[in-house]
């Protein structure tokens, strides 16, 4: 396969060349080492450890909370009416898949990587023992694909490069899915372009234990096949038919170019690399404003003067002063020496610099935390508003690359689907069981659940809901069972705390009957029906209301799924 291995050996020296030192620089920057490639961490002339304020993980951290919500939930869309009746039963399906999949750590991982590397890249495929979509994220390192085109639509085709520990690699040649002679294939250490430029971890102890074998993936989608390459046999050892592509990529800045995209790291490397340098010199000012004093040499020795300066409070020091008239003019041989001071204008150009950065980031004071003064809440919602305006465009990128994911995740559901799966219904108390049968033939899309920190803050929600609430009740169209829940999903309250709706409903029944026994037995005219009767609240919403608690729920039922096993390949 020789044009596939000049393939392969274009985009790795294209990697070494343009991005591997910028990837390296990126991570080391994110956990603190900025002056390890610098000579060290100390200043080798003041002895003091050199500054730093680490402005690329708070913009990363930043990130993971602006963009991606506590929990990532994707909502179906149908596309006929067989799909909107099985519309509750996706939901549930994907809001069970994500969760099994850990989507939210996953996700964090994935915007960490396009932070600081430009791109992050989820790869989907099918647990065949867990009977359900398994989502990874890949090494943005690891990922080649087709440079030539501008959107990533129009990739004509991926390469990924696959370390496999050499015992993994012999099973899959026993158990027949590569086809090669293991006579012919010597083990290696792990490759050295792939960990980067960085110190020994406790990571890297452990890859040196195994020894490992490259496999190279690739995926040719003019002619939707996939070939596993292994280059020290210049030989394919698997081939097989593709019907989707595995990857989804997102980049939270074009680079206007091709699809490479830029990262957060390149935006704001100038403003990072001048808050250390600047600080490292106040540090440097700050040192030398201690007190020093100057004593003439030639008056006192030096033996004498640090015999007194470490004398005891209250002893008596005897010095031999190197002229008589020292010891009667003692004051007269120090001296104190003009100290540096830390200009204003360094600690003004070093906060300028870190306004330039979050203005950069589009990560303004009130996603940092760093509101000043008392704001209701709604104030705060036109503030976080304000904000997300400038973040529609990278919100917009990491939810295209989730919506993609979960086309992946229900596709391949519907393709390889073999068991029943107890799914709870999304905003509800309900299990449904969910099959191929259920899913067959739907046809759907899906959306990002949108999510706002500010939006989704329980007093923004309380606020608005309780403010709207007298009108929401009075209006015939208004199901207050549905109101109820957006009420305790927007507190942030888990829905097991609400009833039943057939307990609810036998709740009332009983109440009504109760009033009427009172109503029978002489009750006053015109008593106030119960709360929950006909045109009454909720007993929950009445609770709530007055001030008291919900009814307890039951507790909430354990889900029924396949177990863990082995990740087969997503090819």
């Amino acid at each position: 396969m020789p044009e596939l291995s000049k393939l392969i050996d274009r985009h790795k020296r294209f990697y070494e060349k343009h991005e591997k030192e910028n990837f390296d620089k990126a991570r080391r920057y994110y956990r603190g080492d900025f002056w390890v490639n610098k000579g060290g961490e100390v200043d080798k002339s003041s002895n003091l450890h050199l500054c730093s304020k680490n402005l690329i993980y708070a913009i990363a951290d930043t990130a993971i909370s602006a963009l991606l919500g506590p929990n990532p939930q994707v909502a179906a869309q149908p596309r006929s009416k067989r799909s909107q009746e099985a519309v509750p039963s996706i939901n549930g399906l994907m809001e069970y898949v994500f969760r099994s999949n850990r989507m939210r750590r996953r996700a964090a991982t994935s915007l960490i990587d396009a932070v600081l590397c430009k791109r992050g890249i989820f790869k989907t495929g099918w647990d065949t023992q867990a009977d359900r979509p398994v989502i990874k994220v890949c090494d943005p390192a690891t990922i080649f694909f087709d440079l030539t085109v501008r959107d990533v639509d129009d990739i004509r085709y991926w390469i990924e490069a696959t370390v496999l520990p050499f015992a993994e690699f012999k099973a899959r040649v026993e158990s027949g899915k590569y086809q090669a002679n293991m006579e012919d294939i010597q083990p290696d250490r792990y490759p050295k372009w792939i960990l980067g430029d960085r110190q020994k971890s406790a990571s890297d102890t452990v890859r040196d234990a195994f020894e490992w074998v490259t496999v190279y993936e690739y995926y040719d989608l003019e002619t939707n096949k996939v070939q596993h390459y292994v280059r020290q046999l210049d030989a394919v050892v698997f081939e097989d038919d593709i019907d989707y592509v595995p990857y989804s990529m997102f980049s939270l800045n074009q680079s206007g170019v091709d699809c490479l995209g830029l990262s957060e790291v390149q935006l704001v490397l100038n403003q990072q690399e001048t808050v250390n340098d600047l600080l490292t010199h106040m540090k440097r000012i700050a040192y030398l404003m201690i007190p020093r004093i100057i004593y003439d040499s030639g008056r006192i020795s030096e033996e004498d003067l640090n015999k007194a300066v470490e004398a005891s409070a209250g002893s008596f020091v005897g010095i031999a002063p190197q002229n008589a008239e020292a010891l009667r003019t003692l004051g007269s041989l120090f001296y104190d020496m003009p100290m540096p001071q830390n200009p204003a204008a360094v600690k003004e150009f070093i906060a300028r610099q870190e306004d330039d950065a979050a203005f950069i980031s589009a990560l303004a004071e009130a996603a940092r935390g760093q509101v000043v003064g008392a704001r209701t809440a709604t104030e705060m919602a036109i503030i976080d508003a304000q904000m997300k305006n400038r973040l529609a465009t990278r919100e917009g990128h990491v939810n295209d690359a989730l919506e993609d994911v979960a086309s992946k995740c229900f596709y391949l559901t519907q393709k390889y689907m073999r068991g029943e799966k107890m799914i709870k219904v999304t905003g509800s108390r309900k299990w449904q069981e969910v099959s191929l049968q259920t899913i067959a033939d739907v046809d759907v899309e899906f959306e990002m659940v949108s999510y706002s920190p500010m939006q989704n803050n329980p007093a923004v929600v309380s606020e608005t809901l309780m403010q709207l609430l007298p009108v929401l009740l009075q209006d015939p169209n208004i199901d207050t069972r549905q109101l109820m829940e957006e009420l305790v999903r927007g507190l942030g309250l888990p829905n097991r705390i609400l009833m039943p709706e057939e307990d609810v409903a036998a709740k009332v029944q009983a109440q009504q009957m109760a009033a009427q026994q009172l109503s029978m037995g002489g009750a006053a005219a015109g008593a106030a029906p119960p709360m929950g009767a006909e045109g009454g609240l909720p007993p929950e919403l009445a609770a709530l209301m007055e001030g008291g608690a919900p009814p307890e729920a039951a507790p909430e039922e354990s889900l029924a799924a396949g177990g863990g096993a082995p990740i087969r390949d997503a090819s």
